[in-house]
């Protein structure tokens, strides 16, 4: 089961959407989930966007045209949402509560492209994974894409050794399972979060009838070196953004990423 009051307290402690800009790690993650995005969606695409937070992808992608629905399942998102969409007065945006594993309303192939850019990662068991992961290839059309975000399991366990905060042998153990349910680690995302492997995710996502088109890291190794980053002035990050931008499908890139982006197709 999700629940519901772990992740809606998570969530009212920071706002989505200037956590994608407030560091420069946070900022390559944005930029360059957006330049994979870009290059698997058809112009004005019809988009839905599960567990959308504050709108950060959504109101981008409309900007350029797709026509999109946001959804979340946590209601300060939601209302987060509707209140920034009439503050820029983008009434082209669909804002609706949704849960990412019962797309109740959403008839069989509505869309052009589904993302569950924060769902994913959220859903503690295989059951739950794959009852979304299906959802998303229901409401997709034949050949459509569905983008989903994990978090490389790697990585988590070393920036909490970053930290300070090692694990318990028993803690290391069922960090391993496919199903984590646990609430007692040193970390609050922890206890509302799976973390994956690069292999794990891509049999899941065949197992529910995708095809993988593309698999990349989007933070890159740059988590490991975060005040670096964030030292380099603007000409400096963005010449390495670029860089980044040209080898974060690589194998050794999404081997070190915190966050990780697969694309793939219904068949």
């Amino acid at each position: 089961m999700i629940d519901h009051s772990l992740l809606a307290r998570h969530y009212e402690s920071f706002s989505e959407g200037p956590r994608l800009q407030k560091s420069r790690v946070r900022r390559l993650e944005y930029d360059t989930t957006l330049h994979v995005l870009d290059r698997h969606l058809s112009p004005r695409s019809a988009v839905l966007e599960l567990g959308a937070g504050h709108g950060a992808y959504s109101f981008r992608l409309a900007r350029q045209g797709h026509r999109v629905t946001a959804t979340d399942l946590v209601d300060v998102n939601v209302e987060a949402m509707l209140a920034l969409a009439q503050e820029e007065g983008l009434d082209s945006v669909d804002i609706r509560r949704a849960d990412a594993t019962h797309l109740d309303g959403i008839t069989d192939g509505a869309y052009d492209a589904v993302l569950c850019l924060g769902p994913f990662y959220h859903l503690r068991t295989r059951q739950l994974r794959r009852r979304c992961l299906l959802e998303c290839r229901r409401v997709v059309r034949d050949g459509g894409m569905v983008a989903v975000s994990y978090i490389n399991r790697v990585f988590a366990v070393n920036y909490l050794l970053r930290k300070g905060s090692p694990l318990t042998a028993d803690q290391y153990a069922s960090l391993m399972q496919p199903d984590d349910e646990r609430v007692d680690y040193p970390d609050e995302f922890f206890n509302v979060a799976h973390f994956s492997t690069q292999e794990a995710v891509e049999a899941e996502l065949r197992a529910a009838g995708l095809e993988i088109v593309e698999h990349a890291g989007t933070d890159g190794a740059c988590g490991f070196f975060p005040e670096t980053l964030e030292g380099l002035d603007e000409a400096a990050y963005l010449d390495y953004r670029d860089y980044h931008l040209t080898t974060c499908s690589q194998p050794s890139q999404r081997g070190a990423s915190s966050h990780c982006l697969v694309v793939a197709r219904k068949i």
